[in-house]
């Protein structure tokens, strides 16, 4: 399955060089489980090159697992463990697919004028997987960027 994961453009650096995921609610296991694909999306508040895009799609290569080792930025700040439940993650692609190039095209995003509400929580998208052929038009969106 394809799950769409919102992050800060900073959370998002730290998964790109650490290939790991971590999240604060164990609930999101009943979800995100080994071999399924994760499709991460920088937001635009606090971004500085990524948001509003689609950067990147990782494959699942772990179980999850609790961890208190502090990696991600927001952990950094405080001094401590916060994003505890994390999954190991092998990148599929990098790249930068701006979502206003691609939103039309994309049937899981139902109300394209309310394209936010597609983006809370964890997973995103109301909790559902993202269509495969969402995933592939996505995918090759960020391999059209990719030098």
């Amino acid at each position: 399955m394809y799950w769409l994961i919102p992050v800060q453009e900073d959370f998002w650096e730290t998964v790109v060089k650490t290939n790991l995921f971590g999240f604060h609610k164990e609930s999101v296991e009943k979800y995100i489980k080994p071999g399924d694909f994760i499709i991460f999306y920088v937001g635009k508040y606090y971004a500085k090159k990524y948001g509003g895009k689609f950067v990147g799609i990782f494959k699942v290569i772990s179980d999850w697992f609790y961890d208190e080792t502090v990696v991600f930025p927001n952990e950094k700040l405080v001094g401590k463990a916060i994003e505890v439940y994390r999954i190991k993650l092998d990148p599929i692609i990098i790249g930068e697919c701006p979502s206003k190039d691609i939103i039309w095209n994309l049937s899981f995003i139902e109300d394209k004028f309310q394209f936010s509400k597609y983006l809370r929580n964890v997973p995103a998208n109301l909790k559902r997987p993202i269509p495969e052929e969402d995933a592939k038009k996505i995918e090759e969106c960020l391999k059209a960027s990719v030098i």
